[in-house]
């Protein structure tokens, strides 16, 4: 009975409580729509990018590490996807060894860009801020 004496129960001191109001939904948002470009063929993506460009702000508040992570994570994903287009024109029509080695690089990139994503979209619902933004790799 003395748990709920101030109106409260005690879970709610053990809930995990956001220092302030700008915490990492929006991020959390933004790496939901990168997984979910999977499946979309860049068009979630997109959205993505935009809103990360948008809310990303010039101060160093924890969550503009993962915006820059987000945007970076796109646009070197494009850039994967066309050297892997480049590598399928000229190795695909290779028996064997050219899907070897097509396979191989579209099997990187989307490993790349899956842990990519899944490490920023759990560092931002921990409210940990990316450690390195500009990373090519996990950041």
């Amino acid at each position: 009975m003395s748990e709920q004496t101030s109106g409260r129960d005690a879970s709610f001191e053990t809930a995990p409580q956001y220092a302030d109001t700008r915490g990492g939904n929006t991020a959390v948002v933004c790496y939901a729509l990168m997984i979910a470009t999977l499946f979309t063929a860049f068009a979630t993506g997109l959205i993505a990018l935009i809103v990360a460009y948008v809310v990303r702000e010039d101060d160093d508040h924890w969550t503009n590490s993962h915006y820059t992570f987000v945007i970076r994570t796109f646009w070197i994903s494009i850039l994967y996807a066309v050297i892997l287009g480049f590598f399928t024109l000229m190795l695909g029509w290779v028996p064997l060894l050219g899907w070897a080695i097509v396979g191989l690089m579209g099997l990187y990139t989307t490993a790349w860009f899956i842990g990519r994503n899944v490490i920023g979209l759990l560092r931002a619902m921990n409210g940990r801020p990316i450690d390195d933004p500009q990373s090519w790799f996990f950041g």
